[in-house]
């Protein structure tokens, strides 16, 4: 599988218009969670609660619709929300319309104004009308929690050695990566407190 653990800064330059990265003017890690919420959100949510950590859980409509009480949790613990879109489309694999429609359905059920394309894998097409609305968030740097061929460890390597001022770190509130997201995230946690990092959430307007 291949993917970039540390995002190429040619290519947050080329797409200058997409966040990668808040300000490198502290020592502050944005940790967001895409896909959920799921069956393990609750434990995610433990562990940060425990910690006294805000972050920002890119949800799609789809697991919204089926895990509601957990959405409220997630918004009444003061994280964070984004549209991860409505069914988790590649964007690189549907026309225009589609892909917007997918995005619409996603708003009414996540009121917030971030967005974040599932896989990372924008429709261009569509950029020009979803920055309309939307702040597209993307990430600098990708844990490869998704990535069942590496270890926990190496998860934890890939976020705590990496992670520079102001770095978005895109993780996983998805079920079918429960054996490496569980296990990592209180190291990374831990990894990053130790080298001095706080964290806060992606602030988030609601569109209504």
């Amino acid at each position: 599988m291949k993917y970039w653990i540390k995002t190429p800064r040619l290519i947050q330059f080329i797409f200058s218009e997409f966040i990668w990265k808040l300000s490198s003017n502290s020592k502050v890690i944005c940790l967001t969670f895409d896909d959920g919420p799921s069956s393990i959100t609750v434990e995610i949510l433990t562990v940060l609660e425990k910690e006294n950590i805000k972050a920002t859980f890119f949800c799609t409509g789809n697991n919204v619709k089926k895990y509601p009480e957990l959405y409220k949790k997630i918004i009444s613990s003061g994280h964070s929300i984004g549209n991860h879109s409505m069914t988790h489309l590649n964007g690189w694999k549907v026309d225009k319309k589609k892909y917007l429609f997918d995005v619409k359905k996603g708003s009414e059920l996540i009121n917030s104004n971030l967005f974040r394309p599932p896989y990372g894998k924008i429709n261009l097409r569509s950029f020009f009308s979803l920055k309309k609305t939307y702040e597209i968030i993307m990430w600098d740097i990708n844990s490869g929690d998704f990535d069942l061929t590496i270890s926990s460890k190496e998860v934890i390597n890939n976020v705590v050695a990496n992670s520079r001022n102001g770095s978005i770190v895109v993780l996983h509130d998805n079920e079918n990566f429960k054996s490496l997201i569980l296990p990592s995230l209180l190291p990374i946690i831990k990894g990053l407190k130790q080298k001095g990092f706080s964290f806060r959430a992606i602030p988030f307007v609601p569109l209504k």
